[in-house]
């Protein structure tokens, strides 16, 4: 396997030119793709060869991204497979633009010999809203998801995501385990970490960094621990300094060059199985908004959690989260991050009554297939963006009586 190196935008561009030329010089051969859309990216490559590549962060499977392509430019999103001729990964590329916005996508094999091929494209030959492609991958190493409007002739607005629903965890992304969204360090307060199979030649070594933080709040983030893989195993001991419901991204790099192999896998910390809500790190929005985050029950996917005054006994708003990435369970304890949006007036025009007041004492917690009401947390509100509010806002202890 070559040695591992993080694809930057210059050497990406070059690769891209090598490789699509090689595609359209033959002139009317064979050879050459019969899909306009296959060829129309492999000529668009080799045109616009050095301008406009923006390289996102790695795109795990399974997992849905925002992004944004300027006009005459692409958003490059690495993908890792382990693919091969003999078990070809059926992987699904899906790409929505925004209202107002079209979208344009092309995947790229792997790198070999300062080449990369076409190995699908879609919204080249006509502008389209919504691009969908399947494609058997039978190549393994990084692979690559450009992104951009039609003709590259405006900015574009869009989700990208890519699902394959019948891969074992191994033949996807560089961690087999954990997956983006997965709970760690449960009852021993260890992260076990697998790399996936594309790393399985591997010649150098592979570190995995932890990087933490308060959930929501990258900004924040801190390296608590780095760990040398031994084999296909990464396993890293947790510092006490970590609370529960800390979110860990954890990224792969080449330890004798520092190279980037992934940008980071999202987790979230979990050393008890039990539900939370980290009422010190709230989001407080422009006007009433308030996002949560933290570790709760689902049942086939779904939980349903309740923002209410404990102040004036109302409930304030509800909202559904979803168990939707890819190191998620269905049943069982899982991260969440939900955000409560009460209206502002009702159809009339008139205040909504519910809405929480500064120096409220409020509670998230869910709700129960009988629509009982548990409280996970409670919390002071303080959403004076002035700091001028005699309201300090944090944890607050919760009512011992029930709802």
């Amino acid at each position: 396997m070559p040695r591992l190196a993080y694809v930057h935008v210059l050497a990406l561009a070059s690769a891209l030119a090598s490789s699509v030329a090689s595609c359209v010089a033959s002139g009317g051969t064979a050879s050459e793709p019969t899909d306009p859309n296959l060829a129309l990216a492999a000529q668009d490559a080799v045109a616009e060869t050095g301008s406009g590549w923006d390289v996102g962060p790695t795109l795990h499977v399974g997992e849905r991204v925002r992004g944004h392509a300027a006009v005459n430019g692409r958003r490059v999103y690495p993908v890792w497979i382990a693919g091969s001729s003999a078990a070809p990964v059926p992987l699904d590329v899906v790409a929505t633009a925004a209202d107002g916005s079209d979208v344009r996508i092309a995947v790229l094999g792997p790198l070999r010999g300062g080449t990369r091929p076409v190995l699908g494209a879609g919204g080249y030959a006509q502008p389209r809203g919504n691009v969908e492609l399947s494609i058997d991958v039978a190549t393994a190493g990084e692979h690559l998801i450009v992104v951009g409007a039609f003709d590259l002739a405006s900015e574009s607005a869009f989700d990208v995501a890519t699902h394959c629903e019948t891969c074992e965890p191994g033949v996807t992304d560089i961690l087999a385990a954990p997956k983006a969204g997965a709970l760690v360090g449960t009852g021993d307060r260890i992260l076990h970490g697998v790399l996936g199979d594309v790393l399985a030649d591997r010649t150098d070594d592979v570190a995995l960094e932890v990087w933490a933080y308060a959930p929501a709040h990258p900004a924040e983030a801190q390296l608590v621990a780095t760990s040398i893989a031994s084999g296909s195993q990464v396993n890293v001991i947790l510092p006490p300094s970590l609370q529960a419901g800390d979110d860990l991204l954890l990224v792969v790099r080449d330890p004798s060059s520092g190279a980037m192999i992934d940008s980071g896998v999202l987790t979230r910390f979990a050393p008890d199985a039990a539900a939370l809500v980290r009422t010190d790190a709230l989001i407080y929005g422009d006007t009433v908004s308030l996002t949560a985050s933290g570790i709760v029950g689902v049942f086939e996917g779904r939980a349903r959690m309740s923002l209410r005054s404990e102040a004036h006994h109302l409930v304030i708003d509800e909202t559904s989260v979803t168990a939707d990435r890819p190191g998620q369970v269905g049943n069982g304890w899982t991260a969440f991050d939900t955000t409560f949006a009460p209206e502002l007036t009702d159809e009339h025009g008139t205040l909504n009554p519910a809405l929480p007041r500064n120096g409220d004492l409020l509670s998230i917690g869910t709700l129960d297939g009988n629509g009982g009401y548990r409280r996970l947390g409670c919390f002071e509100y303080c959403n004076d963006l002035t700091g001028h509010a005699a309201c300090s806002g944090g944890t607050r202890s919760c009512p011992t009586t029930a709802w």
